[in-house]
C-alpha cells in the first residue's frame, strides 16, 4: 500500500532507540520522533519505521531485523520521502555482529548503497548512534568491551560515509546518552535529540 503524503515528509528508520524503547516501563511517549514532530509543526509529517533489534546487514534470531532484507518493503510504501533519517548501529555493536571498524563501516555502507537505489527519497540524514556504557559487558551479555570501543569510533566512520555519499550527518552522542541499562536512550535524551534534530532540519534543509 502506498501512503500518499503532502507537506514535507520525514521518515525515521531505526532500532529500539527510534522506537522509544524503555527498559523499565512502557514505550516513551516523548521519544525523539514525537519531539521532532511537535517542534517542526504542522508543515512537516514525521513517520517512524522502527524495530527493536534492527541491524544493518546482520542476522538476528528474530525475523524482520536485518535491514538489508527488509528496507525496500518498508520504505516503498511511501510515495515521497523528502528526508530519510537513519539511526542504526547499536545492534551492530553486539558480539555476534561487527567486531572491527571495517565491519561496522561495511554494514552501514551496504545499507546506504541499497537505499540509494530507491527513487522516492530526496535527502538522507545519517545519524551515528549514542555511546554505549563503558561497562556494557556487565549490563548485557550480548555486548563486550569491544562493543563499547566500536561505539566510541562510530561517529568518525559514519561521518566519513556521509561525506563520501553526499549525505547529511549528525552525531547523536553530542546531545544524547544511554540510561542505566547501558544501551537505550533516557527520556531526557530523547527530548534533547528531538530538539537538536528539529534545529538541524530547520537550518539545513530547504523545504
Amino acid at each position: 500500500m502506498i501512503i500518499f503524503m503532502g507537506n514535507f515528509n520525514i521518515v525515521l528508520y531505526g532500532d529500539s532507540n527510534t522506537y522509544g524503547y524503555n527498559p523499565f516501563g512502557d514505550r516513551f511517549n516523548n521519544r525523539y520522533g514525537n519531539v521532532l514532530k511537535r517542534k517542526l509543526g504542522n508543515n512537516y509529517n514525521v513517520y517512524e519505521e522502527s524495530v527493536v533489534g534492527r541491524t544493518t546487514i546482520y542476522d538476528d534470531i528474530r525475523s524482520g531485523r536485518k535491514s538489508i532484507e527488509t528496507v525496500e518493503l518498508e520504505l516503498s510504501k511511501y510515495n515521497k520521502i523528502n528526508l530519510l533519517i537513519i539511526m542504526l548501529g547499536t545492534n551492530d555493536f553486539k558480539i555476534k555482529n561487527a567486531r572491527l571498524s571495517s565491519e561496522l563501516e561495511k554494514g552501514v555502507q551496504t545499507l546506504i548503497n541499497k537505499i540509494k537505489e530507491f527513487n522516492n527519497i530526496s535527502k538522507i540524514l545519517l545519524i551515528s548512534p549514542v555511546l554505549l556504557d563503558e561497562n556494557i559487558e556487565k549490563l548485557d551479555s550480548d555486548f563486550d568491551h569491544n562493543s563499547y570501543i566500536l561505539s566510541k569510533c562510530a561517529s568518525v566512520i559514519y561521518e566519513s560515509i556521509a561525506k563520501n555519499n553526499d549525505l547529511l550527518f549528525f552525531d547523536a552522542k553530542t546531545v544524547a546518552f544511554v540510561g542505566e541499562d547501558g544501551e537505550h536512550l533516557t527520556e531526557e535524551s530523547h527530548i534533547a535529540l528531538g530538539n537538536a534534530l528539529a534545529h538541524f532540519v530547520a537550518h539545513n534543509i530547504n523545504t
